[in-house]
């Protein structure tokens, strides 16, 4: 704009020789100055907002490096938290084993004060099981004594009598166990080893609701898919093969990833039928 002042005030020093020409060639020079002003102007306020910008995304770095500080903490400190819980879980299931066998053992006292004041033990034979009859190998069946050995004690001697084909006498050793000690972390599987030397004696019936039992009684135990998987086998053998596949279909698709489910998906193979 100073320009274009100047160039005004010489205007009438000039007029006697300017001519109209002239005068329209000034007034193009202002034009033209006034748009370079405009556009200086516009240039100057383009820069003051990217000034702007440049410092709104420099407040928005530093909140959002700030944020990410604060959440890399935060998750140090779950971090920590789920540690110490885990510790916590462990320290309480090592102190729930030692109360389940402190109960155990106090079961055994209580069996022995029973039998020394004459009161009758269980039997060993747990009425109303499925699958329990008494073994007819008499000369292999063990004479109930007064009170039970340890739980430890007990379980082992029926399954090294499984393992050595001592089928009655181990299906009596586990039956001894359960009624001696049914909540224990092995109850269940005692449970699953009656089903399996029912199985091995060809009972299929008898093996199944050995199975059933287990199932019902202990459905999140680490021997269900191994007694979903036995128990369809059984009803393969009894003739129900429409009710033997819905149960390997079902131990396919329960627990794909177990050494069952392959198992499971031979036996289908066997029988024609693809595992879904």
């Amino acid at each position: 704009m100073a320009r274009a002042g100047l160039a005004l005030c010489a205007l009438p020093l000039a007029s006697a020789c300017v001519t109209s020409s002239d005068i329209d060639g000034l007034h193009r020079q202002m034009n033209d100055i006034e748009k370079e002003i405009q556009a200086l102007d516009r240039k100057s306020s383009s820069k003051e907002e990217v000034a702007r910008l440049n410092t709104n995304v420099s407040q928005q770095t530093e909140q959002l490096l700030k944020s990410n500080a604060d959440t890399g903490i935060r998750l140090n400190e779950l971090t920590t938290k789920m540690e110490q819980l885990e510790a916590k879980l462990e320290d309480t299931n090592r102190r729930l084993a030692q109360l389940s066998q402190q109960i155990a053992e106090t079961q055994v006292d209580l069996s022995r004060l029973r039998g020394a004041s004459g009161g009758s033990p269980p039997s060993p034979f747990g009425a109303g099981l499925p699958g329990t009859t008494a073994p007819t190998d008499t000369a292999a069946v063990r004479a109930p004594g007064a009170a039970h050995p340890p739980p430890a004690e007990l379980y082992d001697t029926a399954y090294s009598d499984y393992n050595k084909g001592r089928y009655p006498l181990a299906i009596q050793g586990f039956q001894e166990y359960l009624a001696a000690y049914p909540n224990t972390d092995l109850s269940d599987n005692a449970q699953y080893w009656i089903g399996e030397c029912l199985y091995a004696q060809k009972k299929y019936p008898d093996a199944i609701a050995a199975f059933d039992k287990l199932l019902k009684q202990w459905p999140k135990s680490d021997k269900a898919a191994a007694a979903l998987l036995k128990k369809a086998y059984a009803l393969a053998e009894v003739g129900q093969k429409a009710e033997a596949v819905v149960q390997l279909q079902y131990v396919v698709h329960e627990y794909p990833t177990a050494e069952e489910a392959r198992l499971a998906r031979a036996r289908l193979k066997t029988m024609g039928i693809d595992a879904r």
